[in-house]
């Protein structure tokens, strides 16, 4: 019986040695995993390629003072010290902290109110979601040039009407007061109708018998909205928040047709800040975008956390 159980050992070609039968063969992977994999490569091989050996470069050239013409001279961290210092990337950071929160404030209310416009049984309903996407698919810059025109000084169609009610219109995008703000409202226009949709779809999902059920406790509208809606509505509006707060971290397009940065820097925002270094000073160029990589990465992380909290 002991023979039995023992492996069939197979002579060694070298002469000596006998090993177990079957040790030296490879293990195939079965055909189903290797046909995922081989789906999945030429995806793998656009991230890598395009994802993470830029993200590699940027973080190598973040160390090195280069204006893409002469050698390369390493420096270490002095380009994380100049940026971090009092200067302009503390400018453009500020400036857009300032964009994502007025972006998302406005963008937020204005969605969740279309949302529900929308979510009501009415003919009306169904324009309201056609209008809504509308300013969605104008390409970004087509929609930063018609609004530079709208709020041309001088012929511009906001100002003329103003001037209708004896009103004198104001220097909108020439003033540092209010070219931000003026930028901001842009963004709100074009993406809360995409934002609007996925609170939509959020609000589909919260069963009618909650508000019959709070109808006969005689809850009116604001005490169903602030004790169903809202907390039901905590998921599509993490979403939202999650968009909104990437999107306007990368705002670009709009603030370079629209303002350039400008006036002075009352408009600059990070990337804005790293678009105009590119051409002088590479290494100070990637050390903002290592950063804000960093920004955006601590955010999702803490997101995903009270996320996680939430749920369990």
């Amino acid at each position: 019986m002991a023979s039995e159980l023992r492996p069939k050992l197979s002579p060694n070609r070298a002469g000596g040695e006998r090993r177990p039968h079957g040790a030296g063969r490879r293990k195939r992977l079965p055909s189903g995993a290797l046909a995922g994999w081989l789906s999945v490569a030429p995806a793998l091989l656009v991230i890598l390629g395009f994802t993470f050996y830029p993200m590699i470069q940027s973080m190598l050239l973040s160390t090195d003072r280069w204006n893409m013409l002469g050698p390369k001279v390493f420096v270490g961290a002095d380009n994380y010290t100049t940026i971090l210092g009092p200067g302009t990337f503390r400018e453009s950071l500020f400036n857009t902290l300032v964009f994502t929160v007025l972006t998302m404030a406005g963008t937020y209310v204005l969605a969740l109110g279309t949302a529900m416009a929308a979510n009501r049984e009415l003919a009306s309903a169904r324009i309201v979601r056609t209008i809504t996407v509308l300013p969605a698919v104008i390409p970004t810059v087509v929609a930063g040039l018609i609004w530079k025109w709208l709020y041309e000084p001088d012929h511009g169609l906001i100002n003329t009407l103003v001037g209708l009610v004896g009103v004198d219109g104001a220097r909108w995008l020439f003033d540092s007061g209010l070219a931000l703000p003026a930028v901001a409202l842009v963004s709100i226009w074009k993406d809360f109708g995409i934002y609007a949709l996925i609170l939509l779809g959020g609000l589909q999902r919260i069963p009618g018998q909650l508000y019959e059920a709070a109808t006969i406790d005689r809850a009116g509208p604001w005490r169903q909205f602030r004790s169903i809606t809202l907390p039901m509505l905590r998921p599509a509006g993490a979403a939202v928040f999650l968009l909104l707060l990437f999107n306007s971290f990368k705002v670009f397009d709009q603030v370079w047709v629209m303002t350039e940065g400008g006036p002075g820097t009352s408009t600059l925002t990070v990337v804005t800040f790293i678009y105009t270094k590119l051409l002088t000073d590479v290494g100070v160029a990637s050390a903002a975008s290592v950063v804000l990589f960093v920004i955006l990465l601590l955010i999702t992380v803490i997101r995903m956390r009270l996320t996680s909290r939430e749920e369990s």
